[in-house]
């Protein structure tokens, strides 16, 4: 909802503020006050361009919104936002343009995609939304959905399932053979690593053992060479010494060499330890070729498979199963090539019926509705005006369904039905899009409307009904009215005035008129009528 329009050097504004309410706002003044570029200073958000003579020196045109669920979830995609206020900003000089918004500057077509949902213009060749036949379509779904949310719940959750099952198929990789061939070589791996049964820390210990085992001659060696030297040689040996060295300690007890003494029978003690360490380990040993064969063949395959899938057994191991998850996979996807296809054509032609039925159901409340409309179309004096719904069948099912609906109007008996988009602009296109909005009112996402040329080529009675349209649709939306009708005036709630005042420079304000000024102002509108 727009609450307030700010313009700086624009055209022939210099300044000027306008503050508007929410329900029917009206804007008179006389030919050439500035009313049309007070219509183009709100319509660049939608166009994204400033006219190039209205650029002749530094301005700017600002705008403030209250806006909806709707809006905030687009713009949250895009700029930082929170809460309910927008401003939308256009800041220009001969050279160059900026938009921003909330004080982000953004592209100027960001602008133009927002705006569009913020409010409609009415006017020759306006961007209306009602005329894009997707926002028609997704208009009308809308308001079926809130209608009749029963209709749709089988649809809803063969959807979410069809749109899973078509994600995982484009996903699906387009080289058949690829697959297998993967599948193939992860059997191999995988059969390679099982059949080795291979051990956390084997690769550790085998190389350990094989030490051993290759040099077991010079341990042997070296095993009974220092059991010699601790027990086993003819000449004194260590344990023979350090018995000596306990018996002299000894002797010196009662003389302040108790721990010394005490300190060598630990010495001892460790000596006779060492040595049945070293005698149990010359025991182990044992000289058998085919073991340190057998080691040699099983090391060099661990050594091998943590060359193709190490650097170490660890990682082998991580590996096998890492090759376990991509075949399991692989194989789902291979399934999928057989069954995903399938299955996807039997849901979609299952929701192409459930479309189908939905349509059915929902036929005579769209009867309704076209004669709601007709009956608004032949108040604003366009009886001949007819409108009727394009239903057409969609060969693949979207969100809202599997049908498509959209308008198509004629305005005389002979004319053929047209979409709406192709319906001539001016007032004839404003009055029909008045006559559909008054009947789809709260449904439709934009929140601020602004007619012009609506009461074009219509009597002062004819403006009366189109008035008091306005002021039936008001109650749902925001109502801004160019016009130069005192019947249409007469049902706003605010009245402003566009003023020119010839000075060196000419220029336009907009004023706000007090209720007296207002009534002032519809009885020069009426001129001779009889007021």
């Amino acid at each position: 909802m727009l609450l307030s329009l700010s313009i700086k050097n624009f055209g022939l504004f210099k300044s000027a503020n306008v503050d508007f309410n929410d329900n029917f706002c009206v804007i008179t003044g006389e030919s050439g006050t500035g009313k049309s570029m007070f219509l183009n200073a709100l319509n660049l958000f939608l166009i994204g361009n400033i006219p190039q003579n209205l650029k002749n020196s530094e301005g700017s045109v600002s705008a403030y919104f209250t806006v909806n669920e709707f809006i905030k979830d687009m713009l949250r995609e895009h700029v930082p936002f929170d809460g309910d206020d927008l401003i939308l900003s256009v800041n220009f000089t001969p050279k160059k343009t900026l938009f921003r918004i909330n004080d982000t500057i953004v592209p100027k077509n960001f602008v133009q995609d927002i705006s569009k949902y913020l409010l409609e213009i009415h006017s020759q060749e306006s961007n209306i939304a009602l005329r894009d036949e997707n926002y028609q379509n997704s208009l009308i779904f809308k308001i079926l959905r809130d209608k009749f949310p029963e209709y749709f719940s089988d649809y809803d959750i063969g959807y979410q399932e069809y749109l899973n099952l078509k994600r995982k198929l484009e996903n699906l990789p387009t080289n058949k053979t690829e697959i297998f061939r993967n599948i193939d070589i992860l059997n191999y791996q995988i059969q390679e690593i099982e059949e080795a049964n291979l051990q956390p820390n084997e690769d550790d210990e085998l190389s350990d053992r094989f030490k051993t085992l290759n040099n077991i001659e010079e341990i042997r060696e070296r095993l009974i060479e220092s059991l010699n030297i601790l027990k086993d040689r003819d000449e004194q040996s260590i344990d023979e010494e350090i018995g000596y060295i306990i018996y002299n300690l000894s002797k010196l007890d009662d003389f302040g060499f108790k721990e010394e003494h005490s300190f060598a029978l630990t010495i001892q003690e460790q000596i006779d330890e060492l040595y049945t360490l070293l005698e149990n380990k010359l025991s182990e040993l044992d000289s058998d070729p085919e073991e340190l064969e057998r080691v040699s063949i099983r090391l060099n395959k661990i050594i091998e498979l943590k060359r193709k899938y190490g650097p170490s057994l660890d990682d082998v191991l991580e590996n096998l199963n890492k090759f376990k998850i991509q075949k399991s996979e692989l194989e789902e996807i291979k399934n999928d090539f057989h069954e995903l296809e399938p299955r996807l054509y039997k849901l979609r032609d299952e929701l192409l019926g459930l479309s189908d039925k939905i349509i059915e159901k929902v036929n005579p409340f769209l009867k309704d509705l076209k004669l709601h409309i007709e009956n608004n179309l032949k108040d604003l004096n366009m009886e001949n005006s007819k409108i009727d719904w394009k239903i057409e069948k969609l060969k693949e099912p979207r969100k809202d369904a599997a049908h498509k609906i959209t308008f198509l109007l004629k305005t005389n008996p002979k004319s053929d039905f047209m979409p709406l988009a192709e319906i001539a602009s001016g007032g004839e296109l404003s009055r029909i899009i008045l006559a559909v909005e008054v009947v789809l009112g709260k449904h439709h996402a934009i929140d601020t409307m602004v007619f012009d040329e609506i009461d074009s080529g219509v009597g002062p009675r004819m403006a009366d009904v189109v008035g008091n349209k306005l002021n039936e649709l008001s109650k749902d939306k925001q109502i801004i009215v160019i016009t130069h009708m005192p019947q249409v005036a007469n049902f706003a709630t605010e009245h402003f005035k566009i003023v020119k005042t010839l000075n060196e420079d000419t220029t336009s304000t907009i004023v706000k008129l007090s209720e007296n000024e207002r009534l002032e102002e519809i009885k020069e509108m009426y001129g001779n009528i009889v007021y």
